[in-house]
């Protein structure tokens, strides 16, 4: 299981939840509940706000029922944490996130973002059985082993690597290292998507990021991990 990982950097998971799918159906609609709003991060995107964990427990429920804790350790030999939870709507016609690493070297050598990298698990639900299956995601499966001195030679890799296409599909996600090069698939005229995004980091990561009990990426994982430790 995690020899497949480690070479390729992605993996299909189970994610069953009809709730889930009910809610991001209502909000694929633009349709959402009071003291919540829709705000645009990147041109033509619409991520839920203040925060996606309060706006229904079958957010992190749907974790623990997927086994999703223990499936990411078993894939990755590591024990995350979850740091953050999104749900984004996309409409536009251009990549809003091209070809790109979480973590890499810049054209400094200097080392941009976490280390080691996170890893993330993205749901794109599937509404219908009719619906076109037009991919999300596009990820170069192996890229994630490889750390150049610098990204200007990542193009090198397109000739190399193969690409995985990353569709909707009902009951299905994907575990992701976030150090391979990915993209997000643009949208087709007139039509807009929707994904579901779990973050996963080190706890010694998160209290990197702030040791403030109050802070997002503290009070996610604590709600995660006590999630975990609570009966039922």
């Amino acid at each position: 299981m995690h020899e497949y990982f480690y070479r390729k950097g992605i993996v299909d998971i189970d994610f069953k939840n009809e709730k889930i799918d009910n809610i991001l159906k209502e909000l694929l609609s633009m349709k959402v509940k009071k003291d919540y709003f829709l705000k645009t991060k990147y041109q033509k995107t619409y991520d839920l706000r203040p925060e996606v964990y309060t706006y229904d427990p079958c957010f992190l429920s749907a974790l623990k029922k997927n086994n999703v804790k223990e499936i990411v350790r078993k894939h990755t030999l590591r024990n995350l944490t979850l740091s953050h939870v999104q749900v984004r709507i996309v409409e536009d016609e251009n990549s809003y996130m091209n070809w790109h690493r979480d973590t890499y070297c810049n054209q400094q050598g200097e080392l941009i973002g976490q280390a080691p990298a996170g890893v993330k698990v993205i749901y794109y639900p599937k509404f219908n059985d009719n619906e076109k299956e037009y991919g999300r995601l596009a990820y170069l499966e192996g890229s994630n082993r490889i750390l150049f001195p610098t990204n200007t030679y990542d193009n090198q890799l397109f000739g190399i690597l193969k690409q995985n296409i990353v569709k909707p599909r009902t009951g299905k996600a994907i575990l992701f290292d976030t150090a391979g090069l990915h993209a997000v698939i643009p949208e087709n005229k007139g039509e807009r998507s929707i994904r579901l995004i779990y973050n996963f980091l080190e706890k010694e990561q998160i209290d990197n990021i702030s040791t403030d009990p109050q802070n997002i990426h503290q009070e996610t994982s604590k709600l995660y991990e006590d999630m975990h430790i609570s009966k039922g």
